[in-house]
């Protein structure tokens, strides 16, 4: 018999086979391997078959080498633990046993190419009884950590498994040592963040996340206890983790100020833990500053009326908490900042880069409210100029948003624009001009521009009087020259016809809306004698000029649907290509226009005239 024929009968985990295979004078040998390396004891732990593996070991016996590694260096205990096969791994601990100390060393504290041991693989797969079978066992394992620096604790944390992490910390000399330099601190306070919002939603679909979240092992039991009581735990077994830092500079508390994870805040700073509250990243932010990037305000709180010092932090980049709060947009954490006494004298702190404040940074990011929060704060400085010479006026104006200023600042005064700003310099046409008439030049450049705005204008409204006079025209025909035309009493034939009726209701509107339209047009000289209403009758009347044009198309359409047959193919190819492919595309370019063109315009304009 050959070789991939024993191989082919012990994974099958058939005994029957197995023992036929022998029979027929296979050898059980291991020098023979499959291409991965696996050899019969591999093969055999593979099949999760008890019997087939006494077999292989009763026959290898008493030099059985129960440490023997594959290609990845995983040995049969590896493979059995990392599959879930209980038997398995206890009749191999026990072989191991049962022939030396020594032998059940190496089988259990073995290590493949990852340095995983047989108790990592186990709690990567969320086999808890083989995780409490080991340990039993071994509780050495505990302590040994794998290539990237994870002890088995913080593995089953990292994964979610926390009674397997229960059972670990159960081990005196067990190991919290993590990737990155995290420890088993970081990882439950992300992990049971993770669990509280799953809990959050409906008890029917519980059972399909636990499914999600036990994809790679066997599902894990729900434990009745809080995430804050898993995170004390973790602090009573290794209290010094909490000042440990990973490779961003960030410790357990800034993980629990980015999730907003108040419980856990709050326990953290018990004991008046002061150096946990001022430790600082790598990018030189407390907790604080990123529980104001989050917007997190009841950690924000415990941390400023716990510890009000840590408002005088700053990062590498001179930002104060408000800064990054202004910056993300935090409207309630602005609040707060603001009204905390120990942050009064911070308010109008300049970073180092280009010295903005927070409130050039709300302005630089478009953050409103925030804005006209600051604004509305006697102790915000308006006037402060960053780097660049500029103060928030001026960044208003370079975004062409001086609407904002008008509308947050009222008074002229709060918004002075800087002095560079506010002294126009004059170019060297201007100082050519000023020996002839420093004032009539400058008047004149104001005029051209505003004449080049209403000539644009005033061109627009040319050709949309013609556009709106040939539609008037032609719908107003339209409705007494019906498709179908009439019977000898005057009526229209196709008046039963739903597609006859939608025509006609389609042409009234279009003719209305451009009648109406041509009526603003008559009444524009008396119009522009009001500038209020000028500014809202000129967009209306393009867009009446837009609906009247869809409609029209729309009227078409079913005009032409009105005189074809039902059942013809061409009656469903007109309704299709004139409504979808003419009328809605005109329609939504109309409202497109309507939205945005007309209001850029609106912004031009006030551009053009003196600030």
């Amino acid at each position: 018999m050959s070789v991939a024929e024993l191989f082919d009968a012990a994974i099958s985990g058939n005994i029957n086979r197995f023992n036929g295979v022998i029979v027929g004078g296979a050898l059980i040998s291991l020098q023979h391997v499959t291409p991965s390396g696996n050899c019969i004891l591999h093969v055999a732990a593979k099949s999760g078959q008890v019997q087939i593996m006494q077999k292989v070991l009763d026959s290898l016996y008493p030099h059985s080498p129960l440490h023997a590694r594959n290609c990845k260096g995983n040995t049969a205990l590896h493979i059995a633990t990392s599959l879930g096969h209980l038997d398995m791994s206890e009749l191999l601990i026990n072989r191991a046993i049962d022939q030396e100390a020594e032998v059940k060393r190496l089988l259990l504290r073995a290590q493949n190419v990852g340095q995983n041991t047989a108790l990592h693989l186990a709690v990567k797969h969320g086999h808890y009884d083989i995780v409490d079978l080991l340990i039993t066992k071994e509780p050495g394992l505990t302590s040994i950590t794998n290539k990237a620096g994870e002890s088995p604790l913080f593995q089953a944390v990292d994964r979610g498994f926390f009674e397997i992490a229960l059972r670990i910390l159960e081990i005196s000399e067990c190991s919290d040592e993590g990737r990155n330099k995290m420890n088993v601190l970081h990882a439950a306070v992300i992990r049971v963040e993770i669990k509280s919002r799953f809990k959050t939603i409906r008890r029917d679909w519980w059972q399909n996340i636990q499914t999600c979240l036990n994809i790679f092992g066997a599902p894990q039991r729900r434990l009745d206890i809080t995430g804050a009581d898993f995170v004390r735990k973790m602090l009573d077994k290794f209290p010094n983790a909490i000042m440990k830092a990973d490779d961003f500079g960030w410790t357990p508390l800034h993980y629990a100020a980015y999730f907003g994870n108040f419980e856990v805040v709050k326990l953290f700073l018990e004991n008046n833990n002061i150096a946990v509250a001022y430790k600082q990243d790598t990018q030189g932010m407390s907790a604080l500053h990123i529980s104001a990037m989050k917007g997190h305000c009841d950690v924000m709180r415990a941390i400023i009326e716990k510890f009000p010092y840590t408002s005088e932090f700053l990062d590498k980049r001179g930002r104060t908490a408000l800064h990054l709060a202004a910056e993300s947009g935090r409207t309630k954490a602005v609040k707060i900042l603001l009204s905390s006494l120990a942050f009064q004298d911070l308010i109008n702190v300049q970073e180092n880069d280009k010295g903005n404040t927070a409130m050039h940074l709300a302005a630089i990011k478009s953050r409103y409210k925030v804005l006209i929060l600051l604004a509305g704060n006697s102790r915000v400085e308006k006037r402060a100029t960053n780097k660049e010479g500029k103060t928030v006026a001026d960044i208003l104006q370079l975004d062409k948003l001086l609407g904002w200023i008008e509308i947050m600042l009222p008074n002229r005064s709060k918004a002075l624009l800087s002095l560079e700003k506010e002294v126009e310099r004059q170019n060297t046409g201007e100082q050519i001009a000023e020996s002839e008439g420093h004032e009539q030049f400058k008047e004149s450049q104001r005029v051209e521009a505003a004449a080049k705005v209403q000539g644009d204008f005033e061109e627009l409204k040319k050709y949309n009087v013609v556009v709106m006079t040939l539609i008037t025209t032609v719908t107003f025909a339209a409705a007494f020259q019906v498709p179908g035309g009439y019977d000898g009493n005057g009526h229209a034939n196709l008046q039963k016809r739903r597609d006859f009726r939608i025509f006609l209701i389609f042409d009234t509107f279009s003719f209305g809306s451009s009648a109406f339209s041509l009526l603003i047009y008559f009444a524009m000289p008396v119009i522009q004698k009001m500038t209020f209403v000028l500014k809202i009758v000129q967009p209306v009347a393009v867009f009446l000029s837009i609906i009247s044009l869809s409609f029209m198309i729309f009227a078409f359409s079913f005009g032409v649907a009105a005189v074809l047959d039902e059942k013809s193919s061409l009656y469903a190819l007109s309704n299709i290509s004139a409504l979808y492919g003419w009328a809605f595309p005109v329609l939504v370019f109309g409202i497109i226009y309507y939205i945005f063109i007309i209001p850029l315009t609106y912004i031009r304009n006030k551009l053009v005239r003196p600030f």
